[in-house]
């Protein structure tokens, strides 16, 4: 009974091990190949796009509700 555990728990990390190992060494690759790089500056731009968009429509909503000095402008279908 206590060998069966052993054995198992010494599989359990061994896999875990050969896991992170394989994850780590394909990290490094794709450092190598400029991919970490190409992917992190996607991300980064794919979020400024994002942001500028926003602020867009922010300032569309302003310009709209700016408008009139009155108050709101009813818009009649």
């Amino acid at each position: 009974m206590v060998s069966s555990v052993f054995v198992l728990v010494t599989s359990g990390f061994l896999a875990l091990a050969a896991a992170i190992g394989t994850l780590g060494w394909s990290g490094v690759k794709a450092a190598r190949r400029g991919q970490v790089e190409r992917r992190r500056q996607l991300v980064l731009d794919a979020y400024a796009e994002r942001e500028i968009a926003r602020e867009q429509i922010r300032k569309a909503a302003r310009t709209t509700r700016d408008a009139s000095p009155h108050g709101t402008i009813l818009q009649l279908p």
